[in-house]
C-alpha cells in the first residue's frame, strides 16, 4: 500500500512538473529574482546615506536582470508568433524594457535609498512577471491587467 501511495505522489509531482511550460518557467525565475531584489533592498534601505556600489559585472543579479529582460522579450515574440493576446505580449515586452532600465538606475544611483527604492520596484516587477507569465501557458483571463501605454491594446481601451 505505501508503494502504491509513494508511486502515485511521484506520478503527480512528475506530471505537474512535466506540464509547466514557458510561462511558469519564466515565473518561477521572475520569483526568484524578486526574493532577491526584497533582500538587497532591504539591505540598501539600512544604510540610507550610504553611497550606492553600481552592480559588478560578474554579478550574477545583473546577470540574471539582462537574461530576465531577454526572456521577457522571446516570450512577447513567441506570443506573436503563435498570433497570442496583444495584451500578453505587450506586458512582456514593457517588462523586459522596464528591467533594462532599472539595471541602468540601480548603477546610476548616488546614494543607498535610491538603490533601495529601485530595487524595491524591481522586486514588484518580478511579483507581476511571476503572476502573469503562467497565462502563456493558458488562455487566463487578462482583462483586469494594467497593460503598459506602449501598448496597442491600451489605447483602444482607453
Amino acid at each position: 500500500m505505501r508503494q502504491i501511495l509513494l508511486a502515485a505522489l511521484a506520478a503527480t509531482v512528475l506530471g505537474a512538473h512535466a506540464h509547466a511550460g514557458p510561462g511558469q518557467d519564466f515565473a518561477d525565475f521572475a520569483a526568484r529574482l524578486g526574493s532577491e531584489a526584497a533582500a538587497r533592498s532591504q539591505a540598501a534601505a539600512q544604510r540610507p546615506a550610504a553611497p550606492a556600489h553600481p552592480l559588478d559585472i560578474e554579478d550574477p543579479f545583473s546577470f540574471e536582470l539582462e537574461q530576465f529582460s531577454v526572456e521577457a522579450l522571446m516570450l512577447s515574440r513567441q506570443i506573436d508568433a503563435a498570433g497570442g493576446p496583444v495584451d500578453l505580449r505587450c506586458i512582456f515586452r514593457g517588462m523586459s524594457a522596464d528591467a533594462e532600465r532599472r539595471l541602468g538606475a540601480l548603477n546610476a544611483a548616488e546614494t543607498a535609498a535610491e538603490q533601495a527604492h529601485i530595487y524595491s520596484a524591481l522586486a514588484d516587477l518580478m511579483r507581476d512577471a511571476s503572476e502573469i507569465a503562467p497565462a502563456v501557458d493558458s488562455d487566463a483571463d487578462l482583462s483586469g491587467v494594467e497593460l503598459p501605454a506602449s501598448c496597442p491594446a491600451a489605447s483602444r481601451a482607453g
